[in-house]
């Protein structure tokens, strides 16, 4: 045998090395080549497509069945899907789940519209079909809302396919929280959920032909609309608010309905207040006494359960935790009735908190608030808003708006608002006259109170001799079912705003502003809500100066009037035994 050369040995290895070499480059070209036609594969096939044909996500494939989105995701509509796979969730306690929960909670909770592959770096927000925001983000290894992704991109014909080690983590906003909570709340779930309405997400629809002169969608989004939560500002279905609703249990609605019920007895027919004068018989007729008192009632009840989150001390209810007091000035309902502190401090008494994607719920056995903060609140009317339904007659007199510039600092006491009307007599033997509107008095019994002005108000040069006045009061109201109209008066009150008094502190002073006790009355029916008969049907009180000829030199006849305030007699007490209470003052 001849031996090998050097060179002949070169080539003998070099030839076992690119044969070896080829056969490696082979395999892997061949697994690459497969990869590729694997990609390449389920790129010309649907979503739904590309999950059904996997075992490894055979559960979240049943489920799309069970809803109707295995159609869904085998249109053309793009998506990405992150699609839990089989046993990293509870698949059992998914198809428990209602139809319309299990779509809402876990099928939309996994889709998004278009294509978010996974790729470089992410730190993004994607808003799910359900509108919920979770967080996608990562690098080389992803996650979405912290559940890790175990496949990626895997593209269709219709968007991206992406696997997750569990289900995605689903919060529920408060108004889905009404549906899904596990506690007795159907009372204030169905009174709020019968104002329910579907509407067209034009925005976000995909449109399709006009038909007939119609716009029709060929993917139809709604968007949930409440005419109640709208009323109150209380957007507790948005996904980009924040609020703190307090749900009351069957119990707790029950027992704050009927309270409300009383201060809303409203009878079948209404006669003209102005008959009395007049001599007329007109008459308004409700159609359904008792409907109203529900409807009202209902509307009072749930205007004490909402605050916004993100206003005025209400921002220290994102952090409160149970079993705590709210440490605050005040809160304010959104529907702008507000709560000081020592009030608010009782409100989530025993109350259970669960956290929502849009605030907190908190499950309350007693509506824990003052009857005088919505419900039946002081009722202030100034006596200078004319057009605000006030006064509607004058007798003896024209009323005068009078601004207060500078208040005399020897007076006691301020004019709200700074303004308050004047009545002073055509001539020096008559009484001036005046009529007040009381809109929305409930059926309830209040303490009547006047506050009226002194002379020197706007100047510690005023010439003339302070005086009070002798002054006799009638309340006009509706007294029975056919709204026949009584009267009620409160004779020869005396005011002193030429006295001193006895409040503490008034010493340097040679005037004040006199709040005076009209009286107790009892109104035998409401008439909240009742704002398009108000000036003609509402109750009123009747403002008289009493003045003989005889006391003519001692009493002024001249009314100068700031406001008028109705007490309900259960605040009035309240403050008897709490001098220092603070509360939301009256209006009306």
């Amino acid at each position: 045998m001849k031996a090998l050369k050097p060179l002949s040995l070169f080539i003998i290895h070099y030839s076992l090395f690119f044969s070896v070499a080829l056969i490696v480059a082979c395999s892997d070209w061949d697994e690459h080549f497969d990869a590729e036609r694997q990609v390449v594969a389920s790129q010309k096939v649907s979503l739904w497509e590309n999950i059904e044909s996997r075992s490894n996500l055979s559960q979240f494939a049943d489920i799309l069945r069970k809803t109707g989105y295995d159609k869904r995701l085998a249109a053309s509509q793009t998506y990405t899907v992150w699609a839990p796979e089989n046993e990293t969730f509870d698949y059992e306690g998914v198809l428990s789940f209602s139809k319309e929960r299990m779509v809402k909670e876990f099928v939309e909770n996994h889709i998004a519209r278009n294509n978010y592959p996974a790729s470089g770096e992410i730190d993004s927000e994607v808003y799910m079909l359900n509108e919920k925001k979770m967080h996608f983000g990562g690098k080389s290894t992803y996650d979405i809302q912290g559940v890790s992704l175990k496949g990626l991109n895997l593209s269709s014909s219709n968007g991206t396919l992406h696997t997750l080690n569990g289900r995605m983590p689903f919060l529920s906003s408060i108004y889905e929280a009404l549906g899904n909570l596990d506690y007795p709340i159907d009372s204030i779930k169905d009174y709020i959920l019968s104002y329910d309405e579907k509407i067209i997400n034009e925005s976000k629809s995909k449109v399709g032909p006009v038909v007939n002169g119609e716009q029709t969608y060929l993917d139809t989004i709604y968007y949930e609309h409440n005419d109640l939560l709208m009323l109150f500002d209380a957007y507790i279905n948005r996904e980009d608010s924040s609020y703190t609703m307090v749900v009351p249990t069957n119990q707790a609605w029950s027992k704050a309905l009927e309270k409300v019920k009383g201060y809303c007895n409203y009878i079948p027919s209404f006669k003209a207040v102005e008959s009395i004068e007049n001599k007329k018989n007109e008459t308004v007729i409700l159609k359904d006494a008792e409907a109203m008192k529900d409807s009202v009632a209902k509307a009072y009840t749930i205007a004490s359960l909402f605050y916004n989150n993100n206003l005025f001390d209400n921002k220290k209810l994102k952090t409160l935790a149970e079993g705590t007091k709210p440490t605050c000035d005040s809160l304010v309902t959104t529907s702008g009735s507000k709560m000081y502190a020592y009030d608010a401090a009782n409100l989530f008494d025993n109350a259970k908190r669960e956290e929502m994607s849009n605030g907190a719920a908190w499950i309350t056995d007693s509506i824990r608030i003052p009857s005088w903060t919505i419900w039946n609140p002081e009722l202030r009317f100034e006596a200078e808003h004319s057009n605000q339904w006030v006064f509607y007659n004058y007798l003896n007199g024209a009323p005068l708006v009078r601004e207060v510039q500078k208040q005399n600092e020897e007076v006691y006491g301020h004019v709200s608002n700074n303004c308050y009307i004047e009545l002073e007599p055509q001539n020096g033997s008559v009484n001036p006259d005046i009529y007040f509107y009381l809109p929305n008095v409930r059926s309830t019994t209040y303490n009547i109170y006047i506050v009226m002005v002194p002379a020197n108000i706007n100047s510690k040069h005023y010439a003339g001799e302070l005086k009070p006045n002798l002054m006799t009061f009638i309340v006009g109201y509706a007294d029975d079912e056919k709204g026949s109209l009584k009267q009620q008066t409160f004779k020869n009150i005396e005011v002193r705003v030429d006295s001193l008094g006895d409040e503490p502190g008034m010493t340097d002073y040679t005037s004040r502003l006199d709040t005076v006790l009209v009286g107790e009355f009892t109104f035998p029916v409401s008439y909240l809500g009742l704002s398009s008969v108000a000036r003609n049907y509402a109750p009123y009180l009747r403002v008289r100066s009493a003045v003989s000829n005889a006391e003519a030199a001692k009493y002024d006849r001249t009314l100068r009037i700031d406001c008028i305030i109705l007490r309900p007699k259960e605040l009035d007490d309240y403050i008897t035994e709490h001098p220092d209470y603070k509360y939301d003052k009256g209006r009306y």
